[in-house]
């Protein structure tokens, strides 16, 4: 996309593998309009110069906001929606509350069901991305988690067939990315950390697949696929700027 083609939507750009999008996308010229749980005085100093919107997701009103803040900042269509923001926590199922469970899979799940139908009509003749995760598979661990995800994959590859011909749907599965949310889930380091991937890596891959006009609804993004997709990016000078 070109010109004021390139405005994306973001959601959890605050941290980890968002702020990673947030910082590609502004760097191929995107408008980005970023929303995080994050005030703007915690916004942390390597954030890119663009628009954001402090939003709690798990709030009722979330959606709706988000859809008309976009409308205020975007005239016309919406040409790129990457929904983002995730939640989890890394635990056996006897140890989740009701409550704790709720904001897993409000974050994870309901709250991009609600975006996605708050913004379909801006986004006639766009790219909704869903950002999911290898975990939709099952994650022993993560039960509440990977149900979250697995919810969020069977709902884009749905809308992708509902939507076909006026608004292309991609639903990406990245591995395990080094953005410190294991950590933060309670999963204790191990030697699998260093398989993690890098954000930077990973959020490059994902925007060129994103703007790709060819590939399946449903795509995991693995190790090796970022690895050899990098590979072909240096091969090529860069492609995808």
């Amino acid at each position: 996309m070109t010109g004021s083609g390139k405005i994306c939507l973001l959601t959890g750009a605050s941290h980890g593998l968002g702020l990673a999008l947030a910082q590609e996308l502004v760097a191929r010229g995107y408008q980005v309009l970023g929303t995080g749980r994050r005030p703007h005085a915690e916004l942390p100093a390597d954030f890119p110069d663009c628009a954001y919107l402090p939003v709690d997701l798990t709030q009722a009103d979330a959606a709706p906001r988000i859809a008309a803040w976009c409308a205020r900042q975007v005239a016309g269509p919406l040409p790129l929606a990457i929904l983002n923001a995730g939640a989890g926590r890394y635990r056996p199922l006897s140890d989740e509350t009701a409550a704790e469970m709720a904001e897993v899979l409000q974050i994870n799940f309901d709250a991009n069901v609600q975006l996605a139908q708050a913004l379909h009509p801006k986004l006639q003749g766009g790219t909704l991305g869903l950002i999911g995760s290898v975990a939709h598979k099952g994650a022993a661990g993560m039960p509440v988690y990977a149900a979250s995800k697995g919810a969020l994959d069977g709902f884009g590859r749905a809308l992708a067939e509902e939507w076909r011909g006026t608004v292309r749907v991609r639903v990406l599965h990245p591995g395990p990315v080094a953005t410190g949310m294991s950590e933060r889930a309670g999963r204790p380091r191990d030697m699998i950390d260093s398989l993690f991937l890098s954000p930077r890596a990973v959020a490059m891959t994902l925007l060129d697949r994103l703007n790709s006009t060819r590939g399946p609804d449903r795509q995991v993004v693995s190790f090796a696929q970022v690895g050899g997709h990098m590979l072909w990016r240096k091969l090529a000078g860069g492609a995808g700027r």
